[in-house]
């Protein structure tokens, strides 16, 4: 079937990177060099994704040592580049991105903003994560060090939800948390993390080391699809579905059901695959009344009419302008009408772009939504999070939109990769 935008002019650049890299000839040295930067990549992503919230902050603007490690990776990638390299998907995917910042920046000049931190945060969010997903996800790393980026998100994940199953039990029993500065938490907010809205009515959420259930539910939405395609032992996916519920946040058992749908159909519309997207709804039926039941409330916590507080946002639709008089304060949960409120409807149709231009790339080069393929995954990965994002987004939130476009670069490799004729003994054997 052809597709609108060829993957092989998608992947069109100036000179390859990966070719370039490749037709040098290795120094004596080599192997020992090589040694280095993997387990100097692995150990910077590996933080990056484990232990996300470690840092200081400074005039209350956090600065993590994941986000600080990310210009190193960037860095990492730059230094392999042969030469200029501009993949087609890639610049299209970060139009949106430019454009956004700058409509926005012309906004908070004109209006002002309530909060630095946030509005840095912001443009963080909207400008250097998307340059860093697409250019070290890509193949200046990917294309020799696909297996260690996989293995070190894999075991990053599997630290994440086995340590917050761990705390969050911890923390029931003992009334006490494990908070080591630096590391799980920012150094300022040490003693503080039960004043992040983690506490259902006693009942403190799963943070891991995230210190905020529905940013780390959010988080693990966006790569679940991935992970779940990369986990082969069952008992780390149920720990995984688990640690989801655990969150207590509906908008992270909404992803959790729609990850079962999503995995059962992608392995298409079979009586015995249908029989198991029934039984495990079931199941997350029987595990959500049970939780109801030790939180002690019932279904109107889950069907609640003023939406968790967030029912006044939609009084924005009374006063939508093209450009906006009110200062830039933090995007609240339902990030589409926040944007709408500060930044106006240019503002809010940028913002659609910045989130869909990559999956609608993604299916233009012919990746199916529902398919078994590593770069569907990404795919389902980044639309799950468009669709969640109307109730609770997390947008300028640590880590959240690093891991979005971490699986924007990923899926746009994966995408290519399976298309190229040329294929790694792993892929052939496999």
């Amino acid at each position: 079937m052809a597709t609108a935008i060829p993957r092989n002019a998608a992947s069109t650049s100036v000179a390859p990177a990966s070719a370039a890299v490749a037709n040098k000839p290795a120094p004596a040295a080599g192997r020992g060099a090589l040694t280095v930067t993997m387990a100097v990549i692995a150990f910077l992503f590996f933080y990056a994704v484990a232990f996300p919230k470690g840092g200081i902050k400074i005039a209350e603007i956090p600065l993590t040592f994941g986000y600080i490690f990310t210009t190193a990776l960037a860095l990492i990638a730059l230094l392999r580049a042969g030469g200029l390299s501009l993949p087609l998907d890639r610049l299209l995917v970060f139009v949106p991105c430019l454009l956004l910042g700058v409509w926005s920046a012309f906004v908070v000049v004109s209006n002002g903003a309530v909060s630095i931190g946030f509005t840095m945060a912001y443009f963080v969010s909207v400008l250097y994560l998307p340059l860093f997903g697409l250019l070290f996800f890509s193949s200046l790393i990917l294309d020799e060090h696909i297996q260690l980026i996989e293995k070190t998100l894999l075991w990053a994940i599997r630290f994440v939800v086995v340590y917050g199953i761990f705390l969050f039990f911890y923390r029931q029993f003992t009334g006490s948390w494990i908070e080591i500065p630096y590391l799980t938490v920012n150094a300022d907010d040490l003693g503080q993390l039960d004043d992040k809205f983690i506490n259902r009515g006693g009942v403190f959420k799963l943070i891991s080391t995230y210190n905020n259930g529905n940013i780390l539910g959010v988080c693990m939405a966006i790569l679940a699809p991935l992970y779940l395609k990369l986990e082969n032992r069952r008992y780390l996916q149920w720990a995984f579905y688990a640690a989801m519920f655990l969150t207590l946040s509906r908008t992270v058992w909404i992803a959790a059901v729609m990850i079962i749908f999503l995995r059962s159909l992608s392995k298409g519309v079979r009586p015995l695959g249908v029989i198991y997207m029934l039984g495990g709804l079931l199941l997350t039926g029987f595990i959500i009344g049970g939780l109801l039941s030790f939180l002690g409330v019932d279904l109107a916590f889950v069907f609640d009419s003023n939406l968790g507080g967030r029912l006044y946002l939609f009084d924005t639709l009374n006063d939508v302008r093209i450009f906006p008089d009110e200062r830039v304060a933090p995007l609240p949960e339902i990030v589409y009408l926040g944007v709408l409120n500060y930044f106006g409807i240019p503002g809010l149709l940028l913002f659609l772009a910045h989130l869909l231009v990559p999956s609608l790339l993604l299916m233009a080069e012919g990746t199916r939504v529902l398919s078994l393929s590593k770069a569907s995954a990404c795919l389902q990965g980044l639309l799950m999070y468009a669709i969640i994002a109307c109730a609770d987004a997390a947008f300028s939130f640590i880590p959240v939109m690093m891991f979005f476009w971490t699986v924007v670069g990923l899926g746009f490799w994966y995408a290519h990769r399976r298309a190229s004729p040329v294929r790694s003994v792993r892929e052939a054997v496999g």
